[in-house]
């Protein structure tokens, strides 16, 4: 797999093209990942390569899928309890 550069405005666009061709996925978050996935089997599919390549390129995107989406859950995690940890407030009775 080659470096890549993702950006909040990448992923706002990708989703807006989605959205565009099926309403419904403004407010189905699966639904846009399920496009996503069949634009890449629909990508990979379509490539003039032996099968075998495909499926090597297939299973090393499956990991890199997962290791991206491992690492964002473990940031979000950290910020949460980075959040967490500086929230301070008072409570009193009523």
């Amino acid at each position: 797999m080659s470096g890549i550069s993702l950006s909040p405005q990448l992923f706002q666009e990708i989703q807006q093209a989605i959205v565009r061709q099926e309403p419904a996925a403004a407010q189905d978050t699966g639904l846009v990942i399920q496009y996503l996935g069949a634009i890449a089997g629909y990508m990979l599919g379509s490539q003039n390569m032996p099968a075998a390549q495909k499926q090597e390129f297939l299973a090393e995107l499956n990991d890199f899928i997962e290791h991206v989406m491992n690492d964002t859950d473990q940031k979000q995690a950290q910020q949460r309890q980075s959040q967490a940890a500086n929230a301070f407030g008072i409570w009193e009775p009523s």
